[in-house]
């Protein structure tokens, strides 16, 4: 807008606004002089009226000696009134759209007989059109749970289910043992300490130990000794010493054998279930689950990868700022100090600064679909989508509409709002071109 220009607000207030950026607007405020001299007439007498003065009654020391003892002081607090009183009036008659406080750029005192003049930036959406949103080329990885996979969850519930014992003596180490050992290590005839240790607990065939050490230990019993040879690798601390020749005397301690229990309905029972053909319609249930999951995890990545390469804007400064807070609340801390602590903490927000910076950014790009498609959400949706959230922790129970809506009010805006950018994405995937692309389902751990 042309300052020359700029429309009068009131009779006694002058706005202009100046484009800073895409994101941001200057508006500089001029307030007459008479103005100006009724807010300090205003405050002066507030503070007449309080004012306690040795030898006058309360409230009925004369002006002169209320301006005589307060008037240096007096000027901060007429600045803030000013500044109240006027810039949102100013901010809302040049129609501009803040979408956090205003930050006072320039503060500088008002005097009685002067016109009384302010800056302050304010922070507007970006005037976006998100372009290319529908017919996106998009790649996604599919797991396809089959029975193997419900067979190796059972296998993993069945050894955290197990009881350990030591092996009977004379015991052979072979995978699945749980083994103790202990090594010392040398490298041109000095100890290595990164391979030195003594009775560490360890299971064979899951890979944790360099093969050299895995391979030898295989086939020794408890107080067996062997000499190893090993080469250096990458991940140690000392990487003078990556790639030679560590020297290895490694003992076995002891073995420790697992007794799993029977794959039958009594393991069900043990976990709450019915029988064990529940147990294993609930695995391929929440495997299916997990797989839809990573499909959707994929995709999202994929639309925000592709709507952040063909739509450029800006984000407003304040917003990015309130994305930082969030991730802040929504970490875990040992302590509301600890939290209160990272957040006002420039470093940490330093670091949280780029992807707050990508979160806002999908928001503003989801935001604009909704409101370009008009995507809502109804009560018959949310409902749908509180069922969906807290089914699986009510174990399959029904929930009448009352404890229904005790939990819409428990989870608050927030919750619909999830559900809003979540059609959106629906909308985006369902107009998208996906090709799928088969994975192996994750190992449990």
């Amino acid at each position: 807008m042309d300052k020359s220009t700029a429309p009068l607000l009131e009779v006694y207030m002058k706005a202009h606004v100046e484009e800073v950026s895409s994101v941001q607007r200057r508006i500089r405020v001029e307030l007459d002089a008479k103005d100006v001299k009724s807010a300090f007439d205003s405050v002066y007498k507030n503070l007449q009226t309080k004012a306690r003065i040795n030898g006058f009654r309360p409230g009925k020391a004369p002006l002169n000696i209320i301006k005589k003892m307060y008037g240096s002081s007096i000027a901060y607090d007429v600045a803030d009134r000013l500044v109240r009183n006027n810039l949102f009036t100013a901010i809302d008659q040049q129609s501009i759209r803040a979408i956090s406080a205003p930050v006072l750029e320039t503060f500088d005192l008002p005097k009685e007989d002067a016109d009384y003049i302010f800056f302050a930036l304010v922070d507007i959406l970006p005037a976006l059109e998100v372009k290319d949103y529908k017919g996106l080329n998009l790649t996604a990885g599919v797991v396809e749970v089959g029975a193997s996979d419900v067979e190796r969850e059972i296998e993993f519930i069945q050894r955290r289910q197990a009881k350990s014992k030591d092996a009977d003596e004379g015991t052979v180490a072979k995978s699945g043992h749980v083994v103790n050992i202990s090594q010392k290590a040398t490298i041109d005839g000095e100890e290595f300490s990164e391979f030195t240790f003594e009775k560490v607990p360890v299971e064979l065939g899951k890979k944790y130990l360099l093969p050299e050490l895995e391979d030898a230990l295989i086939g020794m019993k408890v107080g067996d000794t062997k000499n190893v040879t090993i080469s250096v690798p990458e991940h140690v601390l000392d990487k003078s010493k990556v790639g030679k020749s560590a020297e290895a005397t490694l003992k076995l301690e002891g073995i420790t054998e697992l007794d799993l229990p029977e794959v039958n309905d009594e393991l069900a029972k043990d976990m709450g279930l019915e029988d064990l053909s529940t147990l294993k319609a609930n695995i391929q249930d929440r495997l299916s689950k997990q797989a839809e999951g990573h499909k959707r995890n994929q995709l999202e990545t994929a639309i925000f990868d592709e709507l952040n390469k063909t739509n450029s804007f800006d984000v407003p400064p304040s917003m990015v700022e309130q994305v930082i807070d969030s991730m802040f609340d929504e970490a875990e801390f040992s302590s509301d100090a600890e939290r209160k602590a990272m957040k006002a903490n420039a470093q940490e927000r330093e670091k949280a600064r780029e992807t707050a910076l990508q979160r806002a950014r999908n928001t503003l790009i989801l935001s604009e679909v909704i409101k370009t498609e008009k995507i809502n959400v109804t009560d018959e949706d949310f409902d749908a989508y509180v069922k969906e959230l807290v089914g699986g922790s009510m174990g399959g129970a029904p929930m009448d509409a009352k404890l229904i809506e005790s939990i819409k009010a428990s989870m608050g805006q927030h919750a619909r709002e999830s559900l809003l950018f979540k059609k959106a994405i629906d909308f985006v995937i369902a107009h998208a071109n996906v090709t799928e692309t088969k994975e192996a389902a994750p190992v449990p751990s």
